[in-house]
């Protein structure tokens, strides 16, 4: 930003309210809460560990095992409000402005602005990625005039909850090297991370009907881990292990994170990349637009996603035992290719969605 330029002032945003619905009506999966403040403690990464091979292992109908909780994680609500008043006013620009900025999805890209593809395509995202000269790119003035602190909590969220979680897997499924996950996701090597500010817009309740009330269809992450900061519109759903579906209930103090494709990758399967979904949000909070701010972690783009030599999984016979590329795969070309071919379906170049992403592996869809 210009030293002559002051930036102006960012509106404060304020949460939507908790919708007012019956719990019978709106069913929420049992999400446990890891308080990765006690990594510093000298037993808390063996009581984390412990926790998480509990929810992992568990049959409880409505746990999922892929979704959780992360407390004692350092950001406070003015930070996160901050950067959610930032997600609405980038939504809130000229559209001719926004377009200046769009991503490239036909190729696999996801950095800058994604607009509605057509009537029935309801959200809009910018994708701001890791602070790296890779990365170097245009942004809209209000992005710029902000971006010293968009930067600062970009990185934050790398350095102080990625790393601890990273290093609290490698732990539980016994590696040898703790730095192991750490040494796949060095912030400043080439591969795709971001911050991602989301948008959706709300259909009429004749609208919805017509897709079953769906917003986004069932899916799983590309990446490793994916952050979601606090948001009270009843609209995430997770699938539990029985295939039912549960709403994520949002917590302010905490942060909802689910495991993604490349963790079961290095997992051999142990750790389950986590379907989830968009519906439409119950009566009382239908009306609004619901924005969303996630940050997607990724391993860096030339590690090859195969399963670890694991202890742990040697013993439970369970080494490898997810379908497996016919070939190796790295990060980025597996996350190019599902980018690629959501978008030939969005846009409507085909029909029905394609099953073989890449090397013999397909996506699973869960409408």
């Amino acid at each position: 930003m210009s030293p002559s330029r002051r930036a102006e002032p960012l509106a404060p945003y304020e949460y939507p309210k908790e919708t007012r619905e019956q719990q019978s009506k709106v069913e929420y999966a049992n999400l446990e809460a890891l308080d990765i403040s006690k990594m510093k403690e000298p037993e808390g990464k063996a009581a984390l560990a412990k926790q998480i091979l509990s929810f992992i292992n568990t049959n409880a109908h409505t746990l999922s095992k892929g979704f959780f909780l992360v407390t004692g994680h350092g950001f406070s609500d003015e930070e996160i409000r901050r950067q959610y008043a930032l997600c609405r006013d980038v939504f809130d620009l000229p559209l001719e402005e926004r377009r200046q900025f769009a991503c490239d999805t036909a190729k696999g890209d996801f950095r800058g602005y994604k607009e509605r593809a057509n009537d029935k395509d309801i959200v809009e995202m910018y994708n701001i990625p890791k602070f790296t000269p890779e990365h170097e790119r245009p942004h809209p003035q209000l992005v710029l005039d902000h971006i010293d602190e968009v930067r600062d909590f970009s990185r934050r969220i790398h350095d102080n909850l990625l790393l601890p979680l990273l290093r609290l897997f490698a732990y539980v499924l016994e590696l040898d090297d703790e730095e192991f996950f750490v040494r796949r996701h060095r912030y400043e090597a080439e591969g795709l991370e971001y911050l991602r500010y989301m948008k959706y817009h709300p259909r009429s309740t004749e609208a919805d009907a017509e897709v079953g009330n769906i917003w986004t269809p069932g899916h799983s992450d590309y990446n490793t881990l994916t952050f979601l900061f606090h948001q009270p519109v009843a609209s995430l759903q997770v699938q539990t292990p029985e295939g039912q579906w549960r709403y994520v209930r949002s917590q302010p103090e905490a942060v909802v994170v689910n495991i993604a494709d490349a963790l079961e990758f290095f997992s051999g399967g142990y750790l389950k990349s986590t379907i989830h979904r968009v519906v439409r949000p119950p009566p009382d909070q239908a009306d609004k637009p619901r924005l969303s701010l996630i940050y997607f972690a990724r391993p860096e783009a030339n590690v090859v996603l195969k399963p670890v030599s694991s202890p742990l999984l040697q013993r439970l016979g369970l080494q490898a035992q997810m379908e497996t590329f016919t070939h190796d795969v790295t990060a980025e070309a597996w996350a190019r290719a599902r980018i690629a071919k959501d978008h030939k379906f969005r846009v409507g170049e085909v029909k029905t969605r394609e099953g073989e992403i890449i090397a013999g592996v397909s996506q699973k869809f869960y409408d």
